[in-house]
């Protein structure tokens, strides 16, 4: 193929995901979120990137290469169940797509760089999983790999709304390691149309009220 007409795919895709990540930023409000302390979750609320171990950086292949960077990846996976906090603990991810263009080719790598929940009832936890997969903060999806586990716990707050869905997102960075080919091109393109884009999450439990001061109600139902 004409290279020319490489580079002008190249370019269309990326006017494609550029438009497609600002649609989804206009969707979602970005907050700070504090690093999380060991065996505890994160209270932040949501955000494109939430806190983790440091991961490593982004795989360097050398030569040229096209990386883009995508607020949503598509996924799908199980989630497990915490029968003490009857709340959701681990998410087993997995690259999960509808098209066969979508599938990770040879020369691609997708490096997971954080996780963005819809609400903030649930978040990034330091533990959870049963280590059965390698954490998906820093993992890299390839054509060999494409499994990793999300350790979440409850922040202890109610959602946001009694409707509202509890979803999780995994953003990432794709790198075309073999530069501006038309495999990548149509990947990237692929990409931008792919509908598996969060795992749903289950709504945990919210903490009785305490109760009633006894006293208090002794005093009140006495005689007048």
């Amino acid at each position: 193929m004409d290279a020319r007409r490489t580079f002008s795919v190249i370019g269309v895709v990326l006017v494609e995901i550029a438009l497609v990540g600002a649609a989804l930023a206009g969707c979602a409000v970005a907050q700070p979120q504090p690093e999380v302390t060991p065996n505890a979750p994160s209270v932040s609320g949501p955000s494109t990137s939430s806190p983790a171990p440091p991961a490593a950086p982004p795989p360097d292949t050398g030569g040229s290469k096209v990386s883009v960077e995508l607020a949503q990846l598509p996924i799908g996976g199980n989630v497990s169940f915490d029968e003490n906090t009857f709340a959701d603990n681990c998410v087993t991810v997995n690259w999960i797509v509808e098209q066969d263009n979508s599938r990770i080719p040879e020369n691609v790598q997708i490096w997971i760089s954080g996780a963005t929940f819809t609400d903030d009832v649930y978040a990034l936890a330091d533990s959870g999983c049963s280590g059965e997969n390698p954490p998906c903060i820093g993992f890299i999806f390839d054509v060999a790999n494409q499994t990793c586990d999300l350790a979440i716990a409850p922040t202890g707050k109610q959602p946001s709304s009694p409707d509202v869905q509890l979803d999780v997102s995994i953003a990432g960075e794709v790198t075309c390691t073999e530069g501006e080919t038309f495999e990548c091109a149509k990947f990237l393109s692929a990409l931008v149309t792919e509908s598996n884009l969060s795992i749903p999450l289950d709504t945990p439990p919210v903490a009785d009220a305490p109760p009633a001061d006894e006293s208090l109600g002794a005093t009140m139902s006495g005689p007048a």
